[in-house]
């Protein structure tokens, strides 16, 4: 039998296999930010081939954190209805509806967002407009808007709310030594770097209906070694996990390259480091390989992006290639 399509329960919800359509942008939202039916027809397209899990691109928190044109928000009460027939189009077909949530702070999008803004005033990796330091209470401000999102979401039906901890962005701009020179208690050693990633899951964990499971994306692969740690990575994900969180999704540069200079994957460090499921995205998009993460214990669940996105029948293929 094919782990790949196994069923799963995590906390109440049963996920009918472990393949995970990431988030991907798609640019496929109107000016506003709202839903439109290529963006249904989309994800519906790939729900219907089989597909466990359908995480939604990366969906603004707050107007000023946009990333891109055509991207999708979750800022307004006007972006309700819209994402109501987005999950209600993903789970008719049988997959769980999740969606990602992401403030762009460093990497946001000055012609949509209008501003760009991180921990401190530093080069985004991009090399476009450095941002400006946010203070102490517009820290406390996303938060909330992240966790005001979340719930705008699971009122729309979704049953993940997946926050956007990776790739540089916001979130994750905060854990980077790099980008984080801050003197308070949001920057300097890994455990206040950390401080408002693990505060808003928090935050958001408090705001969800009890039945909506949380997640957060962290990569690695972005962060020296010599600035973040094996420790540092336990220490962020057992306070994750303390903080409510339910999954933890791991995107690498490969699934089952080496991290922090041993033999153990980053889907190993994190299996052993917290109890939580484990989605693994790098590198996946071969059904053997895609098997071989879960039927190894790599991962609970595999993240197959670039292919789902070129194959919207990846998923029916990848059952009939593993029989």
């Amino acid at each position: 039998m094919s782990m790949l399509f196994s069923r799963i329960t995590v906390k109440g919800l049963t996920f009918r296999n472990r393949v995970v359509m990431p988030p991907m942008v798609t640019g496929k939202a109107d000016a506003q930010g709202c839903v439109t039916e290529a963006l249904i027809e989309h994800y519906q397209a790939r729900a219907a081939a089989g597909t466990g899990t359908i995480i939604v691109e990366a969906t603004a928190v707050d107007a000023g954190g946009q990333v891109w044109r055509g991207g999708l928000g979750a800022f307004s009460d006007d972006h309700l209805p819209g994402l109501t027939r987005l999950a209600s189009a993903i789970k008719a077909e049988g997959a769980v509806a999740a969606i990602q949530l992401v403030h762009g702070g460093p990497q946001s999008s000055v012609e949509v967002a209008g501003q760009r803004v991180g921990p401190s005033a530093v080069a985004p990796p991009d090399g476009g407009r450095v941002p400006r330091a946010l203070t102490g209470e517009e820290i406390t401000a996303i938060e909330e808007q992240f966790a005001r999102a979340a719930r705008r979401a699971a009122e729309a039906g979704f049953e993940v709310a997946e926050l956007h901890g990776a790739h540089n962005f916001l979130l994750d701009s905060f854990l980077s030594s790099r980008f984080n020179v801050r003197r308070d208690e949001y920057g300097g050693r890994v455990e206040n770097r950390m401080r408002m990633l693990v505060e808003t899951c928090r935050r958001t964990r408090q705001l969800l209906p009890a039945g909506a499971l949380l997640c957060a994306r962290v990569s690695m692969f972005n962060k020296p070694p010599e600035s973040f740690t094996a420790d540092d990575f336990r220490t962020l994900a057992r306070a994750l996990a303390e903080a409510g969180l339910d999954l933890l999704h791991l995107s690498t540069d490969g699934a089952f390259k080496p991290c922090f200079g041993t033999s153990k994957p980053l889907g190993r460090w994190a299996k052993e480091s917290v109890e939580l499921p484990v989605i693994v995205a790098g590198g996946l998009g071969d059904p053997k390989e895609a098997e071989r993460a879960i039927a190894t214990g790599l991962a609970d669940f595999a993240a197959v992006g670039s292919a789902l996105m070129e194959d919207a029948e990846w998923t029916r293929h990848a059952r009939e290639a593993l029989g």
